[in-house]
């Protein structure tokens, strides 16, 4: 018990860093330490309920950023993604998906730390917003059967040119409602239970030492920096997927 209980705190702490410092990660690395001590269906609502806590506080502390025409497109594209994840994590291996995705971050990555700035794509409005919904409905699809439904929207919205504050005044956001829409389907398929209740009053208040020092960690952090930040917890959560 103490042993679980131990993973289940740092896993909290961890993940509340590293998601402190760059707005995604939390299921990340969540569940590459936890899953060394509890189940892939217990961990999955668990990461989805810290994470929300987490982007309570931190959407509190960022609402200036927060830039609801440019979000817009990425909630409806999720609001199609999410059933279709939570349907393919009762007949879908959710490893596959995992180590699929660790593969393309760390090539993805790789490659960009290789050259001298971040490239930026060359879109029309209509073009943007019609791939942001897209990129929306990949990352539900991701959080309804793994957890992870940050990783492509960040990924993305450096791909859009966007400064780390607009960034993260779009999928911080885009995290905190996605997780909120993929557990109302949760609770729909009878998902949740006493052991989630339990675990989650365990790690809240990890949650919130972890996500305040990221914070700071962030507010402290140039754009260069940032974007060293970014694919470095990229290549890192490829590594742990892959694992």
């Amino acid at each position: 018990m103490w042993f679980e209980l131990t993973v289940l705190t740092f896993g909290a702490f961890a993940a509340s860093l590293a998601a402190g410092a760059s707005g995604f990660a939390f299921g990340l690395v969540g569940m590459a330490i936890w899953l060394h001590a509890i189940s892939p269906e217990r961990a999955v609502p668990l990461v989805i309920l810290c994470s929300t806590v987490l982007n309570l506080a931190l959407i509190w502390r960022l609402w200036s950023s927060v830039d609801m025409k440019r979000l817009n497109p990425f909630l409806i594209g999720a609001a199609l993604g999410v059933p279709l994840g939570v349907a393919a994590l009762r007949h879908v291996d959710p490893a596959l998906i995992r180590q699929t995705v660790g593969a393309l971050l760390i090539v993805y990555s790789l490659y960009m730390l290789s050259r001298a700035a971040m490239p930026v794509l060359p879109l029309s409005r209509r073009t943007g917003r019609v791939l942001d919904a897209g990129v929306g409905g990949l990352g539900g699809f991701m959080g309804g059967s793994t957890s992870l439904n940050g990783v492509f929207p960040s990924l993305w919205c450096g791909l859009r040119g966007w400064s780390a504050q607009e960034q993260r005044g779009v999928f911080q956001p885009y995290v905190l409602l996605v997780h909120l829409y993929t557990l109302a389907w949760f609770g729909g398929t009878g998902t949740l239970g006493r052991q989630t209740l339990y675990d989650i009053l365990w790690c809240v208040p990890f949650v919130a030492a972890g996500g305040y020092i990221g914070l700071q960690l962030f507010q402290r952090t140039s754009e260069a920096g940032f974007r060293r930040l970014m694919l470095g917890l990229f290549i890192v959560s490829g590594a742990l997927l892959l694992i």
